[in-house]
């Protein structure tokens, strides 16, 4: 692998080698993201030992992200905790180099292909979760005495909301090319993730898949099919489950939501308090007992991705966020347009559930996410390059 990193160019060496390195991220961003973070971190300096790569400050772009990372670290008191959020961060830019500038259009489809049979593994394992006896479920996830829910599966996502933020993007990969009447890998993902999503009982998840296909409806109608189905399938489901998920009439009495309204007030506390930089990345915790005696120390977001961005980086960062969704919109504008738009239909939905599900969590900002969501821009950038 040889790169240049310019504004401009990148030259480009494939080998098989290479391939295996894409294979192994992509793969361990599913199963185990700490290995994930220390493969990119062990192939970014060998490639810096052996010269491989020279990165020029001429991107704009680029430029935006290491301003963005710069205001979160340099904000901060507690340096130790933000300087590991911003190397994360920073590897997540890199695997997006690696994809953008690497993959080669021929093996998008081999890459999409190993991903759904991945999938399909860590589903298994959620439904191995949900069946296992033993399985205990910690009981911060679920108000027991409002629903009648003993376990939310959440496979090697650490999460349910996590892992039903990852089912909601497979499930919106397959159905780029899903036909429902052939058994194929699209069906077989599409059937087992919808299965792992109703598991999860994730409400914020379901919400943003269901919201994500209604808008993408508007570009190609198939979507509201699809949108209807899903639906109702976790209506049925969550019926005969008894679970009561469902039933938005209990919502205001849910305790998680009322902790999450507590949560926001005390984070908008803090941003007046620290309102043009930000408390920097991944502090949250270090302030909210000065702010609120409810909120629990422990807590490590604000439930709300647009709120915690404020949080952590204040005013300047949350412009460059801005500006980053006006840059998105513009290039989603051009592509939408064009005749051969299936694929980013699909990306389309995929930003679509994101921001949607950004308002109740910050799903997007976690680790495991944040990188996955790395190697998919960069591959779509891939595309647009060839």
């Amino acid at each position: 692998m040889n790169y240049e990193i310019t504004t401009n160019h990148i030259s480009e060496l494939t080998s098989s080698n290479q391939d295996q390195k894409l294979c192994i991220l992509s793969i361990l961003s599913i199963v185990f993201i700490p290995a994930a973070y220390v493969f990119v971190a062990v192939v970014f300096f060998d490639n810096l030992i052996n010269k491989n790569i020279k990165i020029k400050m001429n991107n704009k772009t680029y430029i935006l992200v290491y301003a963005f990372i710069s205001i979160g670290l340099i904000s901060s008191e507690f340096k130790v905790i933000s300087t590991i959020y911003a190397i994360l961060m920073m590897l997540c830019l890199y695997s997006y180099q690696i994809f953008n500038y690497s993959i080669g259009i021929d093996n998008i489809k081999k890459l999409r292909i190993l991903i759904f049979q991945v999938s399909f593994i860590i589903f298994l394992f959620g439904f191995l979760q949900y069946f296992n006896p033993i399985f205990i479920m910690p009981s911060k996830w679920v108000d027991i005495s409002s629903y009648n829910l003993s376990k939310r599966i959440y496979s090697t996502f650490f999460n349910p909301n996590v892992f039903g933020f990852y089912i909601n993007f497979i499930i919106l990969l397959a159905l780029e090319d899903l036909d429902i009447k052939k058994y194929n890998l699209n069906t077989l993902v599409f059937i087992c993730g919808l299965a792992c999503l109703i598991l999860t009982f994730s409400r914020s998840s379901w919400i943003s898949l269901i919201l994500a296909l209604s808008v993408v409806s508007l570009f190609n109608k198939k979507y509201i099919k699809y949108a209807l189905l899903i639906s109702l399938v976790i209506i049925i489901s969550d019926t005969l489950l008894k679970t009561g998920r469902s039933n938005i009439s209990k919502v205001v009495e849910d305790s998680s939501f009322l902790y999450r309204l507590e949560i926001w007030k005390t984070s908008i506390k803090i941003i007046k308090d620290h309102f043009i930089n930000g408390i920097g990345f991944g502090t949250l915790n270090k302030y909210v007992a000065a702010y609120s005696d409810i909120v629990s120390t422990k807590i490590e977001h604000s439930h709300n991705l647009y709120i915690q961005i404020f949080v952590e980086t204040g005013v300047l960062g949350f412009s460059i966020f801005i500006i980053f969704l006006m840059i998105i919109l513009k290039k989603f504008k051009q592509r939408l347009l064009s005749k051969d738009n299936k694929i980013w239909i699909t990306a389309f939905a995929v930003f679509a559930m994101t921001m949607i599900h950004s308002l109740v969590d910050s799903v997007a900002l976690t680790p495991q996410i944040m990188m996955i969501l790395s190697i998919y821009t960069g591959t779509l950038n891939s595309i647009k390059d060839h």
